[in-house]
């Protein structure tokens, strides 16, 4: 008898608050990875955002580049997008942003080093070209790992 009236409701307590806490756990964890998710898609939209800054309907193309960090403002955005990176994007989106910003770099560093980037000769061309595919190509894979993260091409069921 004592089975049945005592122990067996009191194991029927324990199972019930070993379930409620472990659904509050699991509550807690749902809320934590959506607040990591929002905070992660927030910073893949900024880190693309900010591969073309300057752009304008009106400037031509080859006006059309990211000269890199020219003041105390746009040194302090590329600290917190690369602090913000290195917590909360993936390895491989980490990855493939540094490649498309040293890409943007060192394409900047051959116009800065050239004496008249608008009229460049032949081999000036060939390596402007060169250096500006290798930049499309580093933001296109930017581009497509964050997609593919953000699971933005996969039809939404309703």
């Amino acid at each position: 008898m004592a089975f049945e009236t005592i122990i067996l409701p009191g194991l029927a307590i324990i199972v019930s608050a070993a379930v409620a806490i472990s659904s509050m756990r699991s509550q807690r964890h749902l809320a934590e990875d959506g607040r990591i998710w929002e905070k992660r898609a927030a910073l893949y939209v900024e880190l693309l955002e900010h591969q073309r800054p300057y752009l304008s309907a009106d400037m031509t193309p080859e006006e059309h580049l990211y000269a890199g960090p020219r003041d105390d403002e746009e040194h302090a955005l590329l600290r917190s997008l690369t602090a913000r990176s290195d917590a909360f994007a993936s390895r491989d989106v980490r990855d493939r942003w540094r490649v498309a910003m040293r890409a943007i770099l060192d394409l900047d560093t051959w116009f800065s080093s050239v004496s008249d980037p608008m009229r460049p000769t032949p081999e000036e061309s060939r390596r402007a070209t060169a250096l500006s595919q290798a930049r499309e190509a580093a933001l296109d894979k930017l581009r497509d790992q964050i997609r593919s993260e953000l699971h933005t091409d996969r039809p939404h069921r309703r």
